[in-house]
């Protein structure tokens, strides 16, 4: 299992949530995703992240790929400034 991090800064966070929330209901449906959700930061308004667990780096790879992104992203795109993404494995033993 990974834990997928997007740390993402966007310019309107207000006008933003709306669409994230929309995308998270689709990619939720993706292969592989176990769970995904979204949260800000208080102190930054810019701020937007989502956490998700996936069964493998190889489905959130293809998640970016897939129907939920060709969907959704490009009306995101418009509120999005920048992105850092971090992929963890899970320690299994």
């Amino acid at each position: 299992m990974v834990l997928v991090m997007n740390d993402d800064q966007v310019n309107n966070r207000e006008a933003y949530l709306p669409l994230a929330k929309a995308f998270v209901e689709d990619a939720k449906k993706d292969k592989g995703c176990i769970d995904m959700n979204i949260y800000v930061d208080p102190e930054d308004e810019g701020r937007v992240v989502y956490v998700s667990h996936w069964e493998s780096k190889e489905d959130f790879m293809a998640h970016m790929q897939g129907p939920a992104f060709a969907k959704h992203i490009p009306g995101m795109g418009q509120y999005f400034i920048s992105a850092k993404d971090t992929i963890l494995s899970q320690v299994t033993e």
